[in-house]
């Protein structure tokens, strides 16, 4: 408003105080007087204008950043070195998207994540899948396994319900030990759960071989060892994330009716957990049926 008024209203205000002032004003003096009030006003209009827009820049500067995070989620780089009303605005900006995007990234994190186990979630699991599924039909190696843990439900009725979740938390975490960083595990719902290995069928059976071997080995705090039934499909050109999932849950559904503690997988074989061999060890034994 002062830039405004400076350049706008002082050379009308002269004009005026002239008028006022002058003892006696001849028709030529008015007539340049005049012409020389309104010359002053235009370019007092034009500074002004001029003024204003060096004066808009950093509303300008911050419209665009706050549409650049609406549309790329970029966040701001705004000064905030400021000390006058644009400088706050400006720091509050900053401060304001940078809690916006931290919080957004959180509920990213809470919906793709379970909240016991710190595996991906249903969804999570969901989306990652179809990732992979992307990935290998670039030509990546794609193992998925179905995991079900047999004595969920005696350990919450015997120990309570502590002690399963402690038992699916362990699970968990033994896994990442040996998941590399393409890999994952999910929490498919309760007591099931999804492992992701991008490798070929025979290294993925023999990695998930060397981890039930580990669970069946664990020294936990409770002392219960952890049993799960496991069914493995590798991906094949031409199904999708759905059609592999079932074909692991099939495979997984047969571990279970021959008595659980085993992997099965889509190759046809079955491989046995010590313990339901009494401690005789893996054993690569009878072909079985997914169906």
């Amino acid at each position: 408003m002062a830039v405004v008024a400076g350049c706008t209203l002082l050379p009308l205000s002269v004009f005026l105080a002239w008028l006022l002032l002058a003892e006696s004003i001849t028709p030529p003096q008015l007539k340049a007087a005049v012409a020389l009030a309104v010359s002053a006003t235009l370019i007092g209009i034009l500074v002004a204008l001029v003024l204003l827009y060096h004066l808009l820049t950093p509303l300008r500067m911050m419209a665009d950043v706050v549409e650049a995070y609406y549309r790329e989620h970029r966040l701001p780089q705004l000064p905030e070195d400021g000390r006058d009303e644009v400088g706050l605005l400006m720091r509050g900006i900053n401060c304001g998207l940078r809690e916006i995007e931290t919080g957004i990234v959180e509920l990213q994190r809470s919906v793709r994540e379970d909240p016991l186990t710190h595996a991906l979630s249903r969804r999570g699991s969901d989306q990652a899948l179809l990732q992979c599924v992307e990935r290998a039909e670039r030509g990546m190696p794609l193992a998925l396994y179905v995991l079900d843990v047999d004595n969920l439900k005696p350990v919450n009725d015997e120990h309570g319900h502590v002690a399963g979740d402690r038992m699916l938390i362990d699970l968990v975490e033994s896994s990442r030990l040996w998941l590399q960083s393409e890999d994952w595990i999910g929490r498919w719902g309760g007591d099931e759960f999804l492992v992701c290995i991008h490798e070929p069928p025979p290294a993925a059976n023999a990695r998930m071989r060397e981890w039930l071997c580990a669970l069946t080995s664990m020294v936990r705090a409770d002392s219960i060892p952890i049993r799960i039934s496991v069914g493995g499909a590798h991906y094949r050109p031409g199904i999708d994330a759905m059609e592999l999932y079932r074909e692991a849950d099939a495979a997984m559904y047969s571990a279970k009716a021959q008595g659980g503690a085993k992997l099965v997988s889509d190759e046809g074989i079955v491989l046995s957990s010590p313990s339901s061999r009494n401690g005789a060890g893996w054993l690569g034994t009878t072909a079985a049926s997914r169906k």
